[in-house]
């Protein structure tokens, strides 16, 4: 096959970070340990010389996954006994298949809807539920209903479009967690690690005319139709199996938050 890099690519990566304030944290560390994802949620971060331009997307993320930047330092679940290693073991991933993700929020007020509608009480309790499991994915709360079951009581709390903004998406990654998550009874820590990773990813920026802050970062969820690259060893496209890309143009800095799932 044809490898789709140019000989000259327009966007030039250095590898900058192998981590996030946030996931290096100590208390982190431990809530990530009892969510069963401290050893699968993963960031890398790297910086580029030239201008990002929303519309040349494409070429920026076929030029970031074919850099030797990623390739070398990108490190990826290579066998299902969870050994890992730089993708560039894999040969080659193919064309990256991208979605835009919007990410206009900059304040978890948006959450607040879960305590007006009994999800959470007051105290900051997750309210219980008769468990059950929709699409591989334990539900025992209210909480996990809301984020995770269509046809629920207060399922439509959160619009369409709400719930494809990227802090939807993130407070829910670490809500459903991993094949041994031991789940938390109080909001408080969700809510937490949410916010805090949230703020090592996006970068935000004070409009001059109305003074409001603004989301100044592009957030892109990537796969590889044609690899094996982010689908868990459950051989399925888990919502826990993710690579979002997220570009903060003022920084000319790239991030990338990624997770498999590992279990049944």
């Amino acid at each position: 096959s044809v490898s789709m890099a140019s000989a000259d690519p327009k966007y030039t990566f250095r590898h900058s970070g192998s981590s996030l304030p946030t996931l290096q944290a100590k208390e982190t560390k431990e809530l990530l340990a009892k969510w069963s994802l401290n050893e699968t949620l993963r960031a890398q971060r790297y910086v580029f010389d030239q201008p990002f331009q929303a519309h040349e997307a494409d070429t920026f993320l076929q030029d970031l996954f074919s850099s030797d930047a990623v390739k070398q330092t990108l490190e990826v679940l290579l066998t299902v006994t969870g050994s890992w290693g730089p993708v560039a073991t894999l040969g080659d991933q193919g064309q990256p298949q991208r979605q835009d993700v919007p990410c206009s929020l900059t304040t978890m007020e948006f959450f607040d809807r879960l305590y007006d509608c009994g999800v959470l009480r007051k105290s900051g309790h997750i309210t219980g539920c008769a468990p059950d499991v929709v699409n591989n994915v334990p539900i025992n709360s209210e909480l996990s209903k809301v984020l995770l079951v269509d046809d629920s009581d207060n399922f439509d709390v959160f619009s369409a479009a709400e719930r494809k903004e990227f802090l939807f998406l993130l407070f829910t990654h670490l809500v459903v967690g991993g094949a041994l998550n031991q789940y938390e009874d109080t909001i408080g820590p969700y809510f937490d690690t949410t916010k805090n990773l949230y703020k090592d990813l996006v970068s935000v920026s004070k409009d001059e005319t109305s003074g409001k802050a603004v989301v100044t970062s592009f957030v892109f969820a990537v796969n590889f139709k044609e690899s094996k690259l982010f689908i868990g060893t459950d051989g399925k496209h888990n919502f826990q199996n993710f690579l979002y890309v997220v570009v903060s143009p003022a920084k000319k800095g790239v991030t990338l938050l990624y997770n498999v799932w590992v279990g049944d």
